[in-house]
Parts: structure tokens; sequence; C-alpha cells
């Protein structure tokens, strides 16, 4: 961490330590995120018996919350500085995990959680891409970011897999204790140098007038609601066609793997070839694999599409995420982040809602792997 990072045939220059500390705290977060993130949806609807519908419910409470504390999480940010905005976070993703595996015991506690986990959510988000908009060379920001991302895949790797061994052997609850230790430990790298930053207010005024700049651009992030989806209902429907803690874990540690290798790759291609066309072509692949999902029946099946679902979804989040990061740079970095997460909230809030009506209508699946499908499409506006 104290020596400069070259990698000459993949990088054209160094990396800034600001980037190398979030690369160091990314891997360690991401390590206990990927433990459970799988097996939180699993959690709701296997122990504590909530209903698709309630799954989403939840979760669109969160993103609703969300998207009210994102100014004051920005003011915060502003006042403190980014690094120190991560640092903030821990504690309550911390708590949101207590929260909600010791809802078991005590239910009223999981009233509690979406609101402590859309604070964290406000404090670390904004954080995380101001620092990657801010400190990444413009010259190989795809790169850079790509290497950020196939890090929290191969952390992916390992995460679903431990965590399914664990959860299938001592519970769930033994995963959230793990977890949590993991997590607290992501503030360290943070520690190595001091943070140089000079403090700013920030004004919602300023998101506000990015929104009337960009109107389209931000429609486009609405596509995220897939990921509410793939993040919430895809596990579900996993567990239920594989029906076990540990082998649902391997599915996602394999395709994860597969990701992993094409990540690297794409954000090369980002940085010396067109960006918009790249997020254009990988937003119609990735419409065509959610609606593969249909399909699946086997846990041979779950593999393939999790793996295709994952390399497409790769050819659209890195070049949308360069994109946003190249935009926010050239005009106001926190006011466009601000906006950029209040849009995908309101794309997952939007999709959640849509999911609860159809399933509670319909109770099938595949429509609301097409409703993640028509969600994908949005990309493209991007």
């Amino acid at each position: 961490m104290t020596h400069k990072l070259r990698l000459p045939k993949y990088f054209s220059g160094a990396i800034s330590v600001q980037m190398r500390e979030l690369y160091a705290s990314t891997a360690i977060a991401d390590l206990a995120i990927s433990l459970v993130m799988l097996f939180e949806p699993i959690f709701l609807y296997n122990v504590l018996k909530f209903t698709i519908p309630e799954v989403l419910l939840f979760f669109a409470a969160t993103y609703a919350l969300y998207i009210f504390f994102l100014p004051l999480g920005a003011k915060i940010v502003s006042r403190f500085g980014y690094e120190h905005g991560v640092m903030f976070s821990i504690p309550f993703q911390i708590l949101y995990w207590f929260l909600l595996f010791g809802s078991k015991d005590n239910f009223t506690l999981i009233y509690y959680a979406p609101v402590v986990l859309a604070i964290e959510k406000s404090l670390f988000w904004p954080s995380f891409h101001s620092i990657v908009a801010r400190f990444a060379r413009a010259e190989q920001r795809g790169r850079e970011f790509s290497l950020l991302y196939a890090i929290v895949n191969l952390v992916g790797i390992a995460g679903p897999l431990l965590g399914g061994i664990v959860s299938e052997r001592y519970g769930l609850r033994a995963t959230f204790i793990i977890a949590s230790g993991v997590y607290f430990c992501s503030f360290l790298p943070l520690l190595l140098s001091k943070e140089i930053y000079t403090p700013k207010v920030y004004k919602f005024h300023d998101t506000w007038e990015l929104y009337k700049t960009y109107p389209m651009k931000f429609l486009g992030y609405f596509g995220f609601g897939e990921e509410m989806l793939v993040l919430t209902v895809w596990p579900i429907f996993l567990f239920i066609v594989i029906a076990d803690y540990q082998e649902t874990g391997v599915i996602v540690t394999v395709a994860t793997l597969v990701a992993t290798v094409l990540a690297l790759y794409i954000g090369k291609v980002s940085d010396k070839h067109s960006k918009i066309a790249l997020l254009q072509s990988g937003s119609f692949v990735y419409a065509l694999v959610w609606l593969a999902r249909i399909l699946v029946g086997t846990t041979f099946g779950a593999l393939v599409v999790d793996s295709l679902s994952r390399t497409s979804k790769d050819t659209v989040f890195i070049p949308l995420s360069t994109v946003t990061y190249e935009r926010a740079e050239s005009t106001h970095i926190l006011p466009y982040i601000i906006g950029f997460e209040q849009a995908l909230s309101m794309g997952k809030f939007l999709a959640a809602i849509v999911g609860i009506i159809i399933f509670s209508v319909t109770g099938s699946f595949a429509a609301l792997f097409v409703v993640g499908a028509i969600f994908s499409l949005l990309y493209m506006l991007v």
C-alpha cells in the first residue's frame, strides 16, 4: 500500500493512493457482504416466513427512505470528506445485520432494519462513487473501475461458498456474526494515509439543476430496478429450485468466477472504444438473459443462466459506471453522484412496487423475470 502500484500491461499510469486504499477497503467489506448478501432475502423468506411481496416491500421501504436520506448523507460527506463518509457508514451496516438476524427472536427489530440500512447507504455510496470520480485517472478510469469491480467479484467467489457452508452447518445467524466482524475491519486501509479534503457545502439545488440538464440520462438509471429483482427474487428462486444453502452458494461462486475474468477485459475495452455502444449492446443481451431465467428448472440450468447474467451485466455496468464517473467529474462530482443514486433508487423502488403487484396477481416468478428484462433495457438511455 505504501508503494506505487503500476501494472504496465494493463494500466497506462500509477494508481492514486486514494484508489489503492479504496481497493483494500472494498476487498474487506465485500468479502463480508458476499458472505450474507445472497442469504438476506432467503432469511426473510425461509426463516421469517415473508412472502415474495413482503420481501420486496422490505427493500422498497429501504430505498424509499434512502432517496430522502441521500441529501443529508451528502451534506455529511461534503463536510467531513469521502473516506470519512465510508468509515461513518460501517457501524450502520453492522447494526443492520444485527437487527436483521435478531428479528428471528424479536420480530419488531425488522421494522428498524430498513431505516438503518438506508442511513448506511446514504453515507457509503456517495463517498465511494466520489472517490472513484475524483481520484481515478481519466485516461484509464474504465480499467481502474473494472479492477475495483473485479476485486468485488474475486472476494465474491469465496463469500457465497463460505456463507453457504457456514449457514448450512451453523445457521444464518453465525454467518451474520462472522460477516460483521470482517466488515468492521474494512476501515483499516482508510487510515493508512491522512485524507486531504477541503470541506464544502452541498446543496440539493445543484443536483436538481443536473436533473434538468440530463433528464433522459437519469431516467436511464431507473434500469437498476432490475437489480432489485436480481438481488431479492433471484436468490429466493435459486433456493426454491435447489433447496440447499451450500449448493446455492456454490452456484453463485462458480458464476462469479466466470464473470470476474470478463470484467477486466471489458474495462480495457471501455477505455479504448465507445462506452455508449458497449452499454447499449450489453443492455439488449442482458434483457435476453433475464428472459432465459424463465427456463431454469435444474441446478445446471441455474449455473448457466447465473453465469450468463453476471457476464452480460458486466458489459452494462462497467461502461455505465465509467460514463457516470466521467460525467460527474466534468460537472459537479457530489451533486451528480447524488442524482445518480437517487435515480437508481427510484428505479429499484418502482421495480419492487411493480413486482409486488404482479406477483400478488400472478404468483409467477416468470412474470417478475419479464419485468427485470424491461427495466434492463432502460440502461440504453444512459
